[in-house]
């Protein structure tokens, strides 16, 4: 953008090399000049202050707030810059934290180890398209004086910082905890002992207000020796956590995975995500309100968020971030940063009203695949002509992408539905969006969107790299050629009522509806599972949420119904499924009437012989586990 005049010349940052030399050139030179500011811009990067609200150094897993900001003449500029956050780990390589954002704020946990990091941020003026970086060093140092283990509160009520000396490097190293008086034990994952370095790990999974025993295990070939055992007591539960969770009692064998992680939500203040075991006791909660997708192994978790992104002020679920079991924030992404990604892809993201493209926001999936990157579901508008899928004027209509993220959280894919998805299929349920009514992304190009295809899970087989995914406002699951990103992108085959497969099975409605987290488990069989939502319209009395299991012959497109259990109530959205160790199955009725969200278990004939409900809110997604250091393997 060009300067208009003198004046603003001198307030743009970066230009007052240039601004210096006017009272040297003639008024007649001015022109040319101003012609040649974007070398002078090019040449003056801006100045950065970055700072932290702690001093180096602080102890193993102190959460640093750093804040940046560019030295820069008039408050109202600072609009126009976006932040990025980095960190060196021992003269290691960078790795982003925190991309490209409006937040010039951000909040950091290290790695529960001593270290000496380089926290780097960069500082891009989108306006003057000048950029800079400052770096700050930072060390994190031992909180073991002596030969004493020690337990220390976090910021979460319920989770602990357990710190024991260093263990011989080849062994390994796991905590060991109990509340006082239970016989039941809990083991944290094996971990490398790291030689002369502490042994840190967070404890999770515990009850509020109670007193529990920990001690360090330290295991060398096949000998186990424990250490000093140390108390710790729980907090009390803040304010605002609000569900009210009732258990029915087992009527049934329900000895595999005690623990149930419920990803929550709500259709009015929105509740954050827990964690209960089978008595419905509470034993864990996230700190935040953010959607959690998925659970990943050693006590990491999948969230999207609302916050801010790098190119408008829309808020809504715009961030993708991996947390911890504090809630803390390990790495994050936006969906502006990511659109600006998918623009050498062939995306043109232009999020402004009567803009013809935009990538608004990410919703419902994100899962972690083997080789540590990270699939992603965003929305994605396109204004279409007058008359497609029906419509009297020119129509906004929702679909989505699929984005491959690399470890660092940066686009290394991309799988677009408009390019393989028949458009003039529009939703079976005319399916409206708009911004703030929840189920869709943000709605950016017009005031109303068709939610055509509503993505709601992604499931990954390993052995030959493609995609399964689960389109509700369709009825169909689909088989992607993804290859690892190097696939055709086309649907292979689609399942579900008018699809691709024959129907094997006794049930005269054997077909799903309004579907929700199919995919194949075990990982790589041929056995698919998903929740069956019925009628979400309610019209129909009979249709009730069905967890079903499905046999596919893909050869010969053959679906095979092999369980197809009742769970007597209704839903208007939401569900997940998960096969369990001992033969059944746990599945989520996320909002049945009244309001509540339902996990049952059901037996391998189909009887339910437990329920955890939720009172008052939805539960979209829940995970049975072993304990809060596990993972589902679907």
């Amino acid at each position: 953008m060009q300067p208009r005049n003198l004046r603003e010349l001198s307030y743009r940052p970066g230009w007052k090399p240039c601004a210096n030399l006017l009272g040297t050139v003639p008024h007649r030179l001015l022109p040319l000049l101003l012609a040649a500011v974007s070398v002078c811009v090019a040449e003056t990067p801006l100045t950065v202050n970055l700072r932290a609200n702690l001093p180096s150094p602080q102890p193993v897993g102190t959460p640093i707030g750093f804040t940046a900001m560019p030295a820069v003449v008039g408050p109202a500029l600072r609009d126009n810059f976006v932040f990025q956050y980095s960190v060196s780990v021992n003269g290691g390589p960078f790795h982003i934290v925190h991309d490209y954002s409006q937040q010039y704020a951000f909040a950091w946990t290290p790695e529960l180890f001593e270290q000496n990091v380089t926290v780097r941020v960069k500082v891009r003026d989108d306006d003057a398209k000048t950029t800079g970086q400052a770096d700050m060093p930072f060390q994190f140092a031992s909180r073991i004086k002596g030969n004493s283990p020690v337990a220390t509160p976090t910021a979460h009520p319920l989770v602990a910082l357990f710190s024991a000396p260093a263990c011989p490097q080849g062994s390994q190293f796991r905590v060991a905890f109990h509340a006082e008086g239970d016989e039941a034990i809990t083991r944290t994952p094996d971990q490398p002992c790291r030689g002369p370095v502490s042994s840190n790990v967070y404890v999770a999974g515990m009850r509020p207000d109670t007193e529990y025993k920990i001690h360090a295990e330290v295991a060398t070939g096949g000998s186990v020796t424990p250490g000093n055992e140390v108390s710790f007591h729980t907090g009390m539960l803040d304010g605002n956590f609000a569900p009210a969770i009732v258990a029915v009692p087992p009527s049934g064998k329900t000895d595999s995975e005690p623990v149930i992680i419920h990803s929550a939500a709500s259709m009015g203040d929105r509740v954050r995500p827990f964690a209960t075991d089978l008595q419905g006791r509470l034993i864990w909660y996230l700190r935040s309100t953010d959607f959690l997708t998925r659970v990943l192994p050693g006590g990491r978790f999948l969230a999207l968020a609302d916050g801010q992104n790098s190119v408008n002020h829309t808020q809504e679920e715009q961030v993708l971030k991996e947390i911890d079991l504090a809630g803390n924030v390990v790495r994050e992404t936006n969906i502006g940063r990511v659109a600006e990604q998918l623009k050498s892809r062939g995306i043109q993201s232009d999020c402004q009203k009567n803009g013809r493209e935009c990538v608004s926001g990410f919703h419902h999936e994100a899962i972690r695949l083997p080789n540590g990157h990270t699939l992603a579901v965003a929305g994605i508008e396109r204004m279409m002509p007058t008359g497609t899928q029906g419509s009297k004027t020119p129509v906004d209509v929702l679909g989505d992408v699929i984005i491959d993220l690399d470890e660092d959280f940066q686009v290394a894919g991309v799988w677009n539905g408009f390019d393989h998805l028949d458009l003039n299929r529009k939703s079976l349920y005319d399916s409206k969006c708009h911004t703030g009514e929840g189920g869709c992304p943000a709605v950016l190009l017009a005031d109303e969107a068709n939610g055509w295809t509503h993505t709601n899970a992604v499931s990954y087989i390993p052995s030959t790299g493609d995609l399964i995914i689960s389109q509700p406002e369709q009825n169909w699951v689909l088989k992607i050629d993804w290859k690892d990103g190097k696939g055709s992108g086309k649907v292979l085959w689609r399942l579900g009522k008018d699809g691709d497969f024959k129907a094997d099975s006794k049930d005269p409605n054997p077909w799903f509806a309004f579907q929700h987290d199919a995919g194949f488990e075990p990982v790589g069989s041929d056995t698919l599972t998903l929740v069956d939502d019925g009628d979400t319209s309610g019209k129909d009395a009979k249709a009730v949420v069905r967890a079903q299991v499905w046999k596919l012959d893909e050869q010969n497109h053959i679906a095979k119904l092999v369980y197809n259990a009742p769970l007597g109530v209704h839903t208007f959205c939401c569900g997940s499924i998960q096969a369990l160790k001992n033969g059944g199955y746990s599945t989520v009725a996320g909002a049945s009437m009244p309001l509540q969200g339902r996990t049952a278990q059901t037996d391998k004939d189909g009887n339910v012989v437990l329920a955890i409900d939720i009172v008052g809110n939805i539960d979209y997604r829940s995970f049975r586990v072993e304990n809060m250091y596990s993972a589902p393997i679907k």
